[in-house]
């Protein structure tokens, strides 16, 4: 993803036009190809002369249909609605480019209540800082701090970091007079049309490298789209009956993030994505019937199950069901990872992977685990979905093998063996079940950081692991948290999910030789659109 900046008015005509013609010189000046996004349109786009005279300049001039987020009333309309279109537009626009200037509130533009906020919220779903413009004239320099202040904190509070303050109309005396603080901030003199240079220009090119440490879940979902592409997998999806398999199709292909595989009857799947007004055209739709497909599978399938009896004859029947055959795609290496669950039960998708693709060697047990999306950082639960009661040996795998999931996907693993003890605070069974696994996880891989037994509260809250496990390089900043039974984990992860707004991305299957996951029964076709990238990202190695 390209570098980026949202560039706002803290308040209403605070100089921005002359701001942003000069942002887009020294970003010219810096950097190969620069593009221009308008985050909140005010209404048609092609009547934004001043958006149209910064794509010029910017010499993007043709890209004007395509260089914007959404509109201000669709935002009114739905929030939700509108921030997933903005990111969604954002995602594919800024791949082409090596910087990004990202238009947010303009001189001219309405000024609405809750401003700043939106303009926080919208920064940090792009995962970007902000450069805050504000106007001098006539303003003291106290009266400036306040203001420029006030607006950070409001943006820092929706979890956008504020990388630079630009004060236009400045006093010769305002600069000498302006207190430091922490955001680092640029004066325009009085009257003059801005050309950053020295030091202000070092600092607004600082802000376009600044990034967003903060992840929210539309930030993590934009991530997944372009770490797909940029090694575009291939993945099977044996459910072509359901709409939602071919909505979600619809949006892969168009947006490039994967190479997709159907499989169901061509000119049955092809009529009813017609009907559903879809464009499915750069699938691939392979007939579970194909018996070429069916000779070749089931003969190999036979081959690999000989020993549990399994003649050819037992193995051509299995490849009637959609499962197995996808899964004998992935095996042949015909496809690179399967999506398999919409109308499947778990039991049903994986247990062909099990007896074929099989598990990575050294895993002691595949188990599923969850990516919980919170307001500004990512964790992983584990196991969620797969293992009733994992023995020490097999809760050990689980979380080595989670704290590999969490680096896969961009997290740091901080490993909390959990348990309702922290320490040596508490006794039984249960307890010494996780400590003894907890051992065993550190031996198969010292250099991750692993903390047990721990309770919840003390691996998250850095105050109660102070008290707890003081000294502890996990307990207070836990990233990766394993749960002791299936029971535990999934009434965990549905309880975040649930009581604080989480957004729960999977189950992720774990220790599978290639990827193989699993869809809820009530997915959304945006859930199926990041399985998919996550099982390509899986498949990337």
């Amino acid at each position: 993803m390209a570098n980026s900046v949202y560039l706002t008015a803290a308040e209403g005509n605070a100089g921005t036009l002359a701001v942003a013609n000069a942002y887009i010189d020294l970003l010219k000046e810096n950097y190969g190809k620069v593009g221009i996004f308008r985050a909140f349109a005010n209404g048609p786009i092609a009547n934004d002369s001043v958006f149209a005279s910064l794509l010029e300049r910017a010499g993007t001039g043709a890209d004007v249909e395509k260089a914007w987020g959404t509109t201000r009333q669709a935002y009114v309309d739905s929030e939700e609605n509108a921030m997933n279109r903005l990111v969604n537009r954002y995602t594919d626009y800024a791949e082409n480019f090596d910087a990004v200037l990202i238009l947010g509130l303009l001189d001219g533009d309405p000024v609405n209540p809750g401003m700043l906020s939106r303009s926080g919220r919208a920064a940090a779903n792009l995962a970007t800082s902000v450069v805050s413009v504000v106007s001098g004239a006539l303003r003291s320099a106290a009266q400036i701090e306040v203001i420029a202040q006030l607006a950070v904190q409001e943006m820092e509070e929706a979890y956008a970091p504020v990388s630079a303050v630009v004060v236009t109309d400045a006093a010769e005396t305002l600069r000498g007079e302006y207190r430091a603080t922490q955001t680092p901030t640029v004066f325009i003199a009085d009257g003059a049309a801005p050309a950053f240079a020295g030091e202000d220009a070092q600092t607004l090119l600082a802000a376009v490298e600044h990034g967003n440490a903060a992840i929210t879940p539309l930030a993590f979902q934009a991530s997944l789209i372009s770490r797909a592409r940029a090694d575009k997998k291939t993945i099977v999806m044996p459910e072509a009956e359901d709409d939602r398999i071919l909505y979600a199709t619809d949006q892969l292909l168009a947006r490039e993030v994967a190479n997709i595989v159907l499989v169901g009857e061509e000119e049955t799947v092809k009529a009813r994505a017609g009907e559903l007004g879809l464009n499915i055209d750069g699938a691939e739709i392979v007939s579970i019937n194909d018996p070429e497909r069916v000779k070749r599978y089931a003969e190999k399938f036979a081959e690999l199950r000989a020993k549990k009896g399994v003649t050819y004859e037992q193995a051509v029947e299995k490849m009637q069901d959609p499962s197995y055959f996808g899964t004998m795609m992935v095996y042949m290496d015909e496809a690179d990872g399967m999506v398999s669950g919409a109308n499947h039960t778990t039991a049903n998708t994986i247990v062909p992977s099990f007896q074929t693709i099989k598990t990575k060697p050294g895993t002691k047990a595949v188990s599923g685990a969850f990516l919980m999306l919170m307001d500004d950082r990512v964790y992983v639960y584990a196991d969620c979905a797969v293992n009733t009661n994992p023995s020490p040996e097999e809760l050990a795998g689980i979380a080595v093998d989670s704290a590999r999931t969490a680096v896969q996907f961009g997290v740091e693993p901080r490993v909390a063996m959990l348990s309702y003890s922290t320490g040596t605070s508490g006794k039984g069974p249960d307890v010494d079940a996780v400590a003894e696994a907890t051992k065993l996880a550190k031996e198969l891989a010292p250099d991750v950081l692993i903390e047990g037994p721990i309770q919840y509260d003390a691996a998250v809250d850095e105050a109660v692991a102070a008290k707890k496990l003081p000294g502890s390089p996990v307990a207070g900043k836990a990233t990766v948290f394993v749960f002791p039974t299936l029971n535990a984990g999934n009434i965990g992860y549905k309880a975040v999910q649930r009581s604080s707004g989480a957004v729960a991305v999977g189950p992720v299957l774990q220790g599978l030789n290639k990827p193989v996951n699993d869809l809820s029964r009530g997915a959304l076709v945006e859930d199926i659109v990041n399985t998919v990238a996550i099982t390509a990202i899986q498949a990337q190695g």
